[in-house]
C-alpha cells in the first residue's frame, strides 16, 4: 500500500472514533453549566425543570409589510368591513426579567414607565429564584417579559403594546 493509503484510512478511523463521543451537561451549585465528556460525579442531584414549548404561549403577532398595508387600505376604501372584536387591554402587572448592564432591559424599563404600564422587574443576576423562575420560562436572554399566558423574548414597543391589547 501506499503511504498516501495508509494516511487516509488512519485519519477515517480517527474520526469515526470521534462521532461516537457522548458528552453530557449540568448545572454545578454556583449555577455554572458544565459540558464534560464524561458524566457528573454521583453526588450531583439531577433537577426536573418544566419545559415549556412554543406552542404553549400565543404567536408573535403577524408583521404587515408595506404591501400589506396598501391592499388592506384599497379593499378598506372599496367595501366597509367590520373589525373584529379586540380583548380588553392587559391590566395586571407585567412581569420582566432584566440585568444592570443590558440596554434593552432599560429600554423596556423606561418604555413600561412612560406608559404607566404597571410592572415588577427581576434581576437574574442579583435574585436566584428570579434566576430559577427565569429558567423555568424558557429565557435564553434577557429582557423576558411575560404578559399574562404570553412570553415576550427581547423588547419590541409595537409586541408589547400588541400583548397588552390582546392578552388572555
Amino acid at each position: 500500500m501506499s503511504r498516501k493509503s495508509v494516511l487516509v484510512i488512519i485519519s477515517l478511523l480517527l474520526s469515526f472514533s470521534l462521532a461516537g463521543a457522548e458528552m453530557y451537561q449540568w448545572v454545578d451549585d454556583n449555577g455554572v453549566t458544565i459540558f464534560k465528556d464524561t458524566p457528573p460525579p454521583a453526588s450531583k442531584k439531577s433537577r426536573k425543570v418544566k419545559i415549556y414549548n412554543d406552542s404553549d404561549f400565543d404567536p408573535a403577532p403577524p408583521v404587515q409589510s408595506a404591501s400589506d398595508t396598501r391592499s388592506t387600505r384599497k379593499t378598506a376604501d372599496a367595501a366597509p368591513q367590520s373589525t373584529p372584536p379586540q380583548n380588553q387591554r392587559f391590566t395586571d402587572t407585567v412581569e420582566i426579567y432584566v440585568t444592570d448592564w443590558c440596554g434593552y432591559c432599560k429600554q423596556a424599563l423606561n418604555y413600561m414607565k412612560s406608559r404607566g404600564i404597571p410592572f415588577v422587574a427581576y434581576d437574574i443576576e442579583k435574585d436566584s429564584s428570579a434566576r430559577q423562575r427565569h429558567k423555568e420560562l424558557g429565557g435564553r436572554g434577557v429582557p423576558l417579559i411575560i404578559i399574562g399566558s404570553n412570553k415576550m423574548s427581547g423588547f419590541s414597543a409595537e409586541n408589547l403594546e400588541y400583548y397588552l391589547n390582546n392578552s388572555k
